[in-house]
């Protein structure tokens, strides 16, 4: 049975410039599942960068192709992503083990990728893993571990 996946958006998030989700995903099958370690390492201070380790994260994530991250707008128009280039190839850490209904969570601060608005609501796609490395969360050759949510809660609220 393949992984599930599904993202969450916390209620309580109080402005667009704040709006982050999580990628949860889980094992509801009975055996183990390894799957691509989602931590890429911390930069060397010398990299003097302006930004969170969590972004740095989800940037090296991106770039090498682990994570594919899509919002669009109420009308269907896709949003620009914000590129933060990483200048660094860390080597991947050994895979997660899942075992029968473990979950893990991946932070993704939308903010950080995005210029969204306040008081829109946005439909937010993911897929995570590598499919040329068989890393996927994969049972036996199953789809690529994929969430799409589109719902008033992605709404940011108002800026205050």
């Amino acid at each position: 049975m393949p992984l599930t996946a599904a993202i969450d958006v916390s209620t309580g998030q109080p402005a667009a410039r704040s709006l982050r989700v999580n990628l949860r995903i889980m094992n509801p099958a009975g055996g183990r599942v390894a799957i691509l370690n989602p931590d890429m390492g911390v930069p060397s201070p010398a990299m003097n960068r302006p930004f969170s380790q969590e972004v740095f994260q989800i940037s090296l994530l991106i770039s090498l192709g682990y994570l594919s991250i899509s919002v669009t707008d109420e009308s269907g128009k896709e949003l620009a992503r914000q590129s933060i280039p990483t200048s660094a190839t860390p080597p991947l850490r050994p895979r997660l083990e899942l075992g029968s209904g473990d979950p893990f969570e991946v932070a993704i601060p939308l903010d950080s990728f995005y210029q969204l608005e306040s008081k829109k609501a946005y439909r937010v796609a993911l897929e995570y893993g590598d499919q040329d490395l068989d890393s996927l969360g994969r049972d036996s050759g199953d789809s690529p571990v994929k969430a799409n949510q589109l719902t008033s809660a992605i709404d940011p609220g108002s800026e205050e």
